[in-house]
Order: C-alpha cells, then sequence, then structure tokens
C-alpha cells in the first residue's frame, strides 16, 4: 500500500486560521510570535549558560588518563587486598588449627572423662544387680521354704486322712463285708443243704 506525500510545507494549524480569517486573528499571532521570541531569548540565555559550564567537562583525553589512573589504582588495591587476604587465610587457617587441636583435646578428655563415668556407673549398676539378685534369691528361698512347709503339712494331712481312709475301709470290710458274705455263704449252704 502507497502512501500520497505531502508536497506543501507544514505549517501550524493557526496559521491555516490566520490566512483564512483575517485581521482579528493577526493581532492574536503577534502576540504570539512575541512569546515566541521571550521564550527564545530565554533559550539563548540557558544555551549560554549551559557552554559556559561545558568549559569545565571533561575532554576524552581526560577521561583516558582518569581511565588509565584509576585502572592502575585498582590494580594495586587489588594486590594490596590479594595480600591482606592471603595474609587473612593463613592466619585463619592458623587459627582454625589451633582450635581444631583443642577442640579434639577438650572431646579427647571429655570421652575420657565420659568412660570413667560409664565405668562407674556400670560397676555401680552391676553392685545394685547383684544385691537385687541376692535378695529375690533370699526371698525365692524363703519362699520355697514356706512352699516346703506347707507342702509337708498337706503330706501329713492327706497321710492322716489316708489313714482315716484305710480305718473306714477296714471297718466297712468287716464291719460291713464280712457279715454279708457270711450271710451269703450261710444262704448258699443252706441252699445246698436243703437241696440234698
Amino acid at each position: 500500500m502507497e502512501y500520497a506525500m505531502r508536497t506543501a510545507p507544514f505549517l501550524p494549524p493557526l496559521i491555516y486560521v490566520v490566512r483564512n480569517i483575517g485581521d482579528s486573528k493577526m493581532e492574536e499571532l503577534t502576540q504570539r510570535v512575541g512569546l515566541l521570541e521571550k521564550t527564545t531569548h530565554q533559550i539563548q540565555q540557558d544555551v549560554a549558560v549551559l557552554t559556559a559550564r561545558s568549559e569545565n567537562f571533561a575532554t576524552k583525553a581526560d577521561i583516558g588518563t582518569l581511565r588509565t589512573e584509576l585502572l592502575g589504582e585498582m590494580g594495586q588495591s587489588e594486590k594490596r587486598s590479594d595480600g591482606k587476604f592471603e595474609k587473612m587465610a593463613l592466619h585463619f587457617d592458623d587459627k582454625l588449627g589451633g582450635m581444631a587441636r583443642h577442640f579434639d583435646d577438650k572431646l579427647g578428655k571429655m570421652a575420657l572423662h565420659f568412660d570413667d563415668k560409664l565405668e562407674k556407673l556400670e560397676l555401680r549398676i552391676d553392685d545394685k544387680l547383684d544385691k537385687m539378685e541376692q535378695r529375690i534369691d533370699l526371698k525365692f528361698e524363703r519362699m520355697d521354704e514356706k512352699f516346703e512347709k506347707k507342702f509337708v503339712r498337706i503330706d501329713e494331712r492327706f497321710e492322716k486322712l489316708n489313714v482315716k481312709f484305710e480305718k473306714l475301709n477296714d471297718r466297712l470290710t468287716w464291719s460291713i463285708m464280712v457279715p454279708a458274705i457270711l450271710a451269703v455263704l450261710a444262704w448258699f449252704v443252706k441252699d445246698l443243704l436243703v437241696k440234698v
């Protein structure tokens, strides 16, 4: 798509209006031109101030020199800081090594102390367990003795009961069974004798 080119010079819309309208607009245009002259004068003053200030601006050569100086100082500063960091690293390594040795010593002492305490605790626990075991053994022995006595008494009672049952059995045998057997025999003999 092609656009038509504008051939007429570009004029602000006010000028178009001025051309077309006449004298009353001409006065307005004169006032506007006066304002433009004042504004232009102000712009000229500002440009003069900026020009005066620009004399103090740095040139490309000044910036290059400054850049070279800054790079040199930065390099020296970097070397100094590298040296300081190396010294700090060595000092820090020494400190850490000392702290590690100190910590290892303390841990070793704590481990020995802890081992001693554990051994003492183990001995105390063993002693207490031995004493408890002895007390428990004594209690079980006493309980065994008590049960033995009770079982002996129970056995004696059963023996007495067995003796009583035997006596009762003997009494029953002699008091009931023998007369009953004799009565049956007597009846049998009587029946036999009567039939013969």
